[in-house]
Protein backbone atom coordinates (compact mmCIF):
# COMPACT_ATOMS: atom_id res chain seq x y z
CA UNK A 1 0.00 0.00 0.00
CA UNK A 2 1.46 3.36 -1.04
CA UNK A 3 1.95 5.75 1.87
CA UNK A 4 3.23 8.77 -0.05
CA UNK A 5 1.73 10.29 -3.22
CA UNK A 6 3.27 8.97 -6.43
CA UNK A 7 4.16 11.11 -9.49
CA UNK A 8 1.36 11.85 -11.95
CA UNK A 9 2.08 13.09 -15.47
CA UNK A 10 -0.35 14.56 -17.98
CA UNK A 11 0.43 14.05 -21.67
CA UNK A 12 -1.71 16.27 -23.86
CA UNK A 13 -1.66 18.20 -27.12
CA UNK A 14 -2.86 18.35 -30.70
CA UNK A 15 -4.67 15.58 -32.53
CA UNK A 16 -2.13 13.50 -34.42
CA UNK A 17 0.89 15.19 -32.85
CA UNK A 18 2.52 11.90 -31.77
CA UNK A 19 1.41 11.59 -28.14
CA UNK A 20 1.21 7.79 -28.20
CA UNK A 21 4.71 7.57 -29.71
CA UNK A 22 6.06 9.68 -26.84
CA UNK A 23 4.05 7.66 -24.33
CA UNK A 24 5.70 4.45 -25.52
CA UNK A 25 9.15 6.04 -25.10
CA UNK A 26 8.31 7.07 -21.54
CA UNK A 27 6.94 3.63 -20.68
CA UNK A 28 10.12 1.98 -22.00
CA UNK A 29 12.16 4.37 -19.84
CA UNK A 30 10.23 3.60 -16.66
CA UNK A 31 10.34 -0.13 -17.37
CA UNK A 32 14.13 0.03 -17.74
CA UNK A 33 14.26 1.61 -14.28
CA UNK A 34 12.17 -1.16 -12.78
CA UNK A 35 9.19 1.13 -12.17
CA UNK A 36 5.61 -0.08 -12.43
CA UNK A 37 3.90 2.43 -14.72
CA UNK A 38 0.12 2.79 -14.70
CA UNK A 39 -1.55 4.38 -17.73
CA UNK A 40 -4.87 6.16 -18.02
CA UNK A 41 -6.08 6.47 -21.61
CA UNK A 42 -8.61 9.18 -22.49
CA UNK A 43 -9.40 8.36 -26.11
CA UNK A 44 -12.34 9.51 -28.18
CA UNK A 45 -14.69 6.76 -29.31
CA UNK A 46 -15.78 3.49 -27.76
CA UNK A 47 -12.74 1.42 -28.76
CA UNK A 48 -9.25 2.18 -27.47
CA UNK A 49 -6.65 2.23 -30.23
CA UNK A 50 -3.57 3.34 -28.28
CA UNK A 51 -4.45 1.36 -25.14
CA UNK A 52 -3.40 -2.07 -26.46
CA UNK A 53 -0.03 -0.65 -27.58
CA UNK A 54 0.65 0.84 -24.17
CA UNK A 55 -0.47 -2.43 -22.55
CA UNK A 56 2.52 -4.24 -24.05
CA UNK A 57 4.82 -2.26 -21.72
CA UNK A 58 2.79 -0.72 -18.91
CA UNK A 59 1.84 -2.70 -15.82
CA UNK A 60 -1.81 -1.70 -16.23
CA UNK A 61 -3.83 0.42 -18.68
CA UNK A 62 -7.24 1.82 -17.76
CA UNK A 63 -9.54 3.61 -20.20
CA UNK A 64 -11.59 6.72 -19.42
CA UNK A 65 -14.72 7.10 -21.50
CA UNK A 66 -15.68 9.84 -23.89
CA UNK A 67 -12.41 11.44 -24.96
CA UNK A 68 -12.86 14.44 -22.70
CA UNK A 69 -12.48 15.13 -18.99
CA UNK A 70 -15.48 16.94 -17.55
CA UNK A 71 -17.64 16.78 -14.41
CA UNK A 72 -18.78 13.22 -15.16
CA UNK A 73 -15.38 11.80 -16.04
CA UNK A 74 -13.52 13.48 -13.16
CA UNK A 75 -15.02 10.78 -10.96
CA UNK A 76 -13.70 8.16 -13.39
CA UNK A 77 -10.30 9.86 -13.22
CA UNK A 78 -10.21 9.67 -9.42
CA UNK A 79 -11.43 6.07 -9.49
CA UNK A 80 -8.80 5.12 -12.06
CA UNK A 81 -6.00 6.69 -10.04
CA UNK A 82 -7.14 4.92 -6.88
CA UNK A 83 -7.26 1.58 -8.69
CA UNK A 84 -3.77 1.98 -10.19
CA UNK A 85 -2.26 2.98 -6.85
CA UNK A 86 -4.06 0.60 -4.51
CA UNK A 87 -4.78 -2.45 -6.64
CA UNK A 88 -1.88 -2.44 -9.09
CA UNK A 89 0.70 -0.67 -6.87
CA UNK A 90 1.86 1.66 -9.64
CA UNK A 91 5.04 3.65 -8.99
CA UNK A 92 4.12 6.34 -11.53
CA UNK A 93 0.95 7.22 -13.45
CA UNK A 94 0.60 8.95 -16.80
CA UNK A 95 -2.63 10.09 -18.41
CA UNK A 96 -2.68 10.43 -22.19
CA UNK A 97 -5.41 12.93 -23.03
CA UNK A 98 -7.32 12.77 -26.26
CA UNK A 99 -7.15 15.71 -28.62
CA UNK A 100 -10.58 16.75 -27.29
CA UNK A 101 -9.73 16.77 -23.55
CA UNK A 102 -9.13 20.13 -21.87
CA UNK A 103 -5.91 19.78 -19.80
CA UNK A 104 -7.17 22.44 -17.37
CA UNK A 105 -10.06 20.12 -16.43
CA UNK A 106 -7.60 17.27 -15.87
CA UNK A 107 -5.45 19.46 -13.61
CA UNK A 108 -8.54 20.45 -11.66
CA UNK A 109 -9.51 16.80 -11.26
CA UNK A 110 -6.11 15.45 -10.22
CA UNK A 111 -5.54 18.23 -7.66
CA UNK A 112 -8.67 17.24 -5.74
CA UNK A 113 -7.54 16.96 -2.11
CA UNK A 114 -8.73 13.35 -1.89
CA UNK A 115 -6.89 12.36 -5.06
CA UNK A 116 -3.81 14.27 -3.87
CA UNK A 117 -3.43 11.71 -1.08
CA UNK A 118 -2.51 9.18 -3.77
CA UNK A 119 -0.75 11.21 -6.46
CA UNK A 120 0.91 14.56 -6.95
CA UNK A 121 0.93 16.40 -10.26
CA UNK A 122 4.53 16.25 -11.45
CA UNK A 123 4.38 17.71 -14.96
CA UNK A 124 2.10 18.63 -17.83
CA UNK A 125 3.75 17.62 -21.11
CA UNK A 126 2.22 19.04 -24.28
CA UNK A 127 3.09 17.60 -27.67
CA UNK A 128 2.23 19.84 -30.63
CA UNK A 129 2.70 20.10 -34.35
CA UNK A 130 1.76 22.82 -36.83
CA UNK A 131 -1.90 22.51 -37.81
CA UNK A 132 -3.19 24.07 -41.05
CA UNK A 133 -5.68 26.88 -40.47
CA UNK A 134 -8.55 24.92 -42.00
CA UNK A 135 -8.15 22.24 -39.32
CA UNK A 136 -7.35 24.56 -36.42
CA UNK A 137 -11.00 25.09 -35.50
CA UNK A 138 -11.51 21.39 -34.69
CA UNK A 139 -9.05 21.22 -31.82
CA UNK A 140 -7.98 24.83 -31.53
CA UNK A 141 -9.30 25.46 -28.03
CA UNK A 142 -7.83 22.26 -26.60
CA UNK A 143 -4.48 22.94 -28.28
CA UNK A 144 -4.33 26.45 -26.81
CA UNK A 145 -5.19 25.05 -23.39
CA UNK A 146 -2.45 22.45 -23.73
CA UNK A 147 0.08 25.15 -24.58
CA UNK A 148 -1.04 27.35 -21.70
CA UNK A 149 -0.93 24.59 -19.09
CA UNK A 150 2.29 22.90 -20.15
CA UNK A 151 5.50 22.62 -18.16
CA UNK A 152 7.18 20.99 -21.16
CA UNK A 153 6.31 22.10 -24.71
CA UNK A 154 7.43 19.60 -27.33
CA UNK A 155 7.13 20.87 -30.90
CA UNK A 156 7.11 17.70 -32.99
CA UNK A 157 7.37 16.72 -36.68
CA UNK A 158 9.91 19.41 -37.50
CA UNK A 159 11.22 17.34 -40.39
CA UNK A 160 7.91 17.74 -42.25
CA UNK A 161 7.82 21.54 -42.37
CA UNK A 162 9.69 24.29 -44.15
CA UNK A 163 11.75 26.62 -41.97
CA UNK A 164 9.57 29.72 -42.30
CA UNK A 165 6.38 27.91 -41.38
CA UNK A 166 8.08 26.13 -38.48
CA UNK A 167 9.55 29.33 -37.03
CA UNK A 168 6.17 31.07 -37.11
CA UNK A 169 4.59 28.08 -35.38
CA UNK A 170 7.33 28.07 -32.74
CA UNK A 171 7.13 31.83 -32.10
CA UNK A 172 3.34 31.72 -31.73
CA UNK A 173 3.57 28.80 -29.30
CA UNK A 174 6.28 30.35 -27.16
CA UNK A 175 4.34 33.62 -26.87
CA UNK A 176 1.41 31.74 -25.33
CA UNK A 177 3.48 30.20 -22.53
CA UNK A 178 6.57 32.00 -21.18
CA UNK A 179 7.13 29.42 -18.42
CA UNK A 180 7.61 26.06 -20.15
CA UNK A 181 10.76 24.52 -21.53
CA UNK A 182 10.59 24.21 -25.31
CA UNK A 183 11.80 21.19 -27.27
CA UNK A 184 11.95 20.80 -31.06
CA UNK A 185 11.74 17.21 -32.25
CA UNK A 186 11.00 14.79 -35.03
CA UNK A 187 9.29 11.44 -34.33
CA UNK A 188 8.89 12.54 -30.68
CA UNK A 189 12.57 11.75 -30.05
CA UNK A 190 13.20 13.23 -26.63
CA UNK A 191 15.55 11.89 -23.98
CA UNK A 192 13.13 10.72 -21.25
CA UNK A 193 15.63 11.34 -18.45
CA UNK A 194 15.99 14.99 -19.44
CA UNK A 195 12.28 15.44 -20.04
CA UNK A 196 11.30 13.96 -16.66
CA UNK A 197 13.96 15.65 -14.55
CA UNK A 198 12.41 17.64 -11.68
CA UNK A 199 11.86 21.33 -12.33
CA UNK A 200 12.55 23.96 -9.71
CA UNK A 201 11.14 27.42 -9.15
CA UNK A 202 14.49 28.89 -8.17
CA UNK A 203 16.82 28.67 -11.14
CA UNK A 204 15.66 30.11 -14.48
CA UNK A 205 15.33 27.72 -17.39
CA UNK A 206 16.60 28.36 -20.88
CA UNK A 207 15.05 27.00 -24.05
CA UNK A 208 15.97 23.40 -24.82
CA UNK A 209 15.94 22.47 -28.48
CA UNK A 210 16.10 18.83 -29.47
CA UNK A 211 16.23 17.71 -33.10
CA UNK A 212 16.24 13.98 -33.82
CA UNK A 213 16.97 13.36 -30.13
CA UNK A 214 20.21 15.38 -30.05
CA UNK A 215 20.32 18.50 -27.80
CA UNK A 216 21.82 21.53 -29.46
CA UNK A 217 22.48 25.13 -28.51
CA UNK A 218 19.85 27.78 -29.08
CA UNK A 219 20.10 31.42 -30.03
CA UNK A 220 16.60 32.18 -28.81
CA UNK A 221 15.94 34.38 -25.78
CA UNK A 222 16.13 32.98 -22.26
CA UNK A 223 12.91 31.68 -20.77
CA UNK A 224 11.29 32.98 -17.62
CA UNK A 225 11.61 31.15 -14.32
CA UNK A 226 9.47 28.06 -14.02
CA UNK A 227 6.24 28.42 -12.04
CA UNK A 228 4.18 25.31 -11.29
CA UNK A 229 0.58 25.67 -12.38
CA UNK A 230 -0.86 23.99 -9.28
CA UNK A 231 0.27 24.67 -5.72
CA UNK A 232 -1.18 23.13 -2.57
CA UNK A 233 -0.92 25.31 0.55
CA UNK A 234 -1.29 23.15 3.66
CA UNK A 235 -3.15 24.77 6.56
CA UNK A 236 -1.84 23.47 9.92
CA UNK A 237 -4.59 25.12 11.94
CA UNK A 238 -7.90 27.01 11.82
CA UNK A 239 -8.20 30.31 9.96
CA UNK A 240 -9.17 33.73 11.21
CA UNK A 241 -12.43 34.63 9.46
CA UNK A 242 -11.78 38.36 9.06
CA UNK A 243 -8.25 37.88 7.75
CA UNK A 244 -9.35 35.20 5.29
CA UNK A 245 -12.18 37.37 3.93
CA UNK A 246 -9.61 40.13 3.37
CA UNK A 247 -7.30 37.66 1.61
CA UNK A 248 -10.11 36.61 -0.72
CA UNK A 249 -10.36 40.20 -1.95
CA UNK A 250 -6.71 40.15 -3.03
CA UNK A 251 -6.86 37.09 -5.33
CA UNK A 252 -4.74 37.95 -8.39
CA UNK A 253 -6.41 38.06 -11.82
CA UNK A 254 -3.96 35.41 -13.11
CA UNK A 255 -5.37 32.87 -10.65
CA UNK A 256 -7.63 30.58 -12.67
CA UNK A 257 -8.90 28.30 -9.93
CA UNK A 258 -8.72 27.89 -6.16
CA UNK A 259 -10.35 25.30 -3.93
CA UNK A 260 -9.91 23.69 -0.56
CA UNK A 261 -11.16 22.70 2.88
CA UNK A 262 -10.49 24.23 6.31
CA UNK A 263 -12.13 25.36 9.54
CA UNK A 264 -12.46 28.80 11.08
CA UNK A 265 -11.20 29.37 14.62
CA UNK A 266 -14.62 30.25 16.02
CA UNK A 267 -16.73 27.74 14.09
CA UNK A 268 -17.01 23.95 14.35
CA UNK A 269 -18.07 23.30 10.75
CA UNK A 270 -15.74 22.17 8.01
CA UNK A 271 -15.68 24.82 5.26
CA UNK A 272 -15.37 24.28 1.51
CA UNK A 273 -13.72 27.06 -0.49
CA UNK A 274 -14.33 27.44 -4.24
CA UNK A 275 -13.16 30.07 -6.69
CA UNK A 276 -13.53 30.04 -10.48
CA UNK A 277 -13.27 33.42 -12.23
CA UNK A 278 -15.10 35.53 -13.23
CA UNK A 279 -17.41 34.57 -10.37
CA UNK A 280 -16.90 35.41 -6.72
CA UNK A 281 -15.14 33.12 -4.28
CA UNK A 282 -17.49 31.15 -2.03
CA UNK A 283 -17.21 29.59 1.45
CA UNK A 284 -19.76 26.92 2.30
CA UNK A 285 -20.15 24.78 5.47
CA UNK A 286 -19.99 21.10 4.51
CA UNK A 287 -20.27 17.73 6.23
CA UNK A 288 -18.12 14.88 4.89
CA UNK A 289 -17.78 11.33 6.16
CA UNK A 290 -14.08 11.25 5.26
CA UNK A 291 -12.56 14.64 5.99
CA UNK A 292 -9.71 15.64 3.65
CA UNK A 293 -6.54 17.46 4.60
CA UNK A 294 -7.00 21.13 5.40
CA UNK A 295 -5.43 22.96 2.48
CA UNK A 296 -6.11 25.30 -0.41
CA UNK A 297 -5.06 24.49 -3.97
CA UNK A 298 -4.08 27.44 -6.18
CA UNK A 299 -4.07 26.91 -9.95
CA UNK A 300 -2.62 29.50 -12.31
CA UNK A 301 0.54 31.07 -13.68
CA UNK A 302 2.09 34.50 -13.87
CA UNK A 303 1.17 35.76 -10.40
CA UNK A 304 3.33 36.34 -7.32
CA UNK A 305 2.93 32.84 -5.99
CA UNK A 306 5.15 33.23 -2.93
CA UNK A 307 3.33 36.37 -1.80
CA UNK A 308 -0.07 34.72 -2.30
CA UNK A 309 0.98 31.77 -0.14
CA UNK A 310 2.53 33.91 2.58
CA UNK A 311 -0.55 36.11 2.82
CA UNK A 312 -2.78 33.04 2.97
CA UNK A 313 -0.76 31.54 5.82
CA UNK A 314 -1.08 34.85 7.69
CA UNK A 315 -4.77 34.05 7.91
CA UNK A 316 -4.04 31.28 10.40
CA UNK A 317 -5.53 32.10 13.80
CA UNK A 318 -2.29 31.48 15.72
Amino acid sequence: MTTTPIPFYILCGSLGAGKTTLLMRLLEHWKSQGKRAGVLMNEAGEVSIAGPRAGTIAEQVLNLAGGCVCCDTKEDLSWGIAQLVRDYESDVIILECSGMADPAEVIDGVTDLYTALLTHLEKVIALLHPIPTVRESMGGFVTRQAIRCADELILNKKDLYIAGHWERFKATTVDQNPYARVWETSHARVDPSSLLEPMTRISPRSTVNVEFGVPRSSATRNRASYHPIATTVRLPGPLNLARFLSWMKTLPPELERAKGFFRFAKGPELQEFQYTPPGNATITPITLLDEPSHAIVLIGRGYDQERCQVELLRCLEN
